[in-house]
């Protein structure tokens, strides 16, 4: 106990009193999908698997095969309205107002970075060296965020 109050005192003095994350705070599907092969120090591979499980949930909430990715978060995270067959997710109430407009957008736009910026190089660059595990466990948090925001959408559709 006396160790750890002393540590404590020396990060706050020296100002190295940063906050930390733990992945084990990280949304479900993120940690779920990613943990056994993080045990095992496979942090690129956990990275792709929480991007899976991620596109996977969505697919589920949406009722949706036959889009995948990034063409599966355009069409869903669009501020047209749903069609048959084509469901949306809101982040938040369609009031028509910019900030519905700016949130439907810059969500759309996170969910491409996040399969084109990380889920992409990961699964489809072969020999790329091992990530190291604070950039992993960044892209982990990237992809927590997402996931929350999927997750908590609603899902509107027509019949």
């Amino acid at each position: 106990m006396t160790a750890l109050e002393r540590e404590a005192e020396v990060r706050e003095k020296l100002g190295d009193n940063a906050p930390s994350i733990s992945a084990s705070t990280f949304h479900p599907w993120v940690w779920e999908g990613a943990k056994s092969l993080w045990r095992s120090r496979h942090y690129r591979e956990a990275v792709t698997a929480a991007a899976r499980k991620i596109n996977a949930e969505a697919q589920n909430r949406l009722k949706r095969r036959d889009l995948s990715e990034t063409k599966l978060f355009q069409e869903a995270l669009s501020a047209s309205a749903p069609a048959v067959g084509k469901p949306r997710l809101r982040i938040v109430p369609d009031d028509g107002s910019d900030t519905y407009k700016s949130t439907q957008r810059g969500v759309m736009a996170f969910a491409e970075g996040c399969f084109a910026a990380i889920r992409n190089p990961n699964s489809h660059e072969d020999g790329l060296p091992e990530l190291p595990e604070h950039e992993a466990l960044e892209q982990l948090a990237a992809l927590s965020l997402l996931a929350r925001w999927i997750e908590g959408a609603t899902v509107e559709t027509v019949s």
